[in-house]
């Protein structure tokens, strides 16, 4: 495992330090979640870039998409379909 240097300021570093310690961890270890999680994060979203742009590429050469009528339909759908549906409750067990 490599070693990397961070300047943080310090009322960042206090933050850090408190937000450890409400959730019973050291300082390295909170950093180190959070450093994967935003890489995790950014990696999502290269990955919908990257869709995004060659669905629009695909778009533009002539494939044929969805209407927007016909999706703005199947939008409300699914919105009745989700209002319509009962909140689950757990079970008891």
């Amino acid at each position: 495992m490599s070693t990397t240097t961070l300047r943080i300021e310090n009322a960042l570093r206090e933050r850090i330090v408190r937000l450890a310690k409400a959730f019973d961890q050291t300082p390295h270890n909170f950093m180190l979640e959070a450093l994967a999680q935003k890489a995790d994060e950014a990696e999502w979203k290269l990955d919908m870039q990257r869709e995004a742009r060659q669905r629009d590429m695909a778009l533009m050469a002539g494939e044929p998409g969805v209407e927007w009528h016909e999706m703005r339909t199947y939008l409300r759908g699914r919105l009745s379909d989700a209002a319509a549906m009962p909140e689950s409750t757990p079970q008891s067990q």
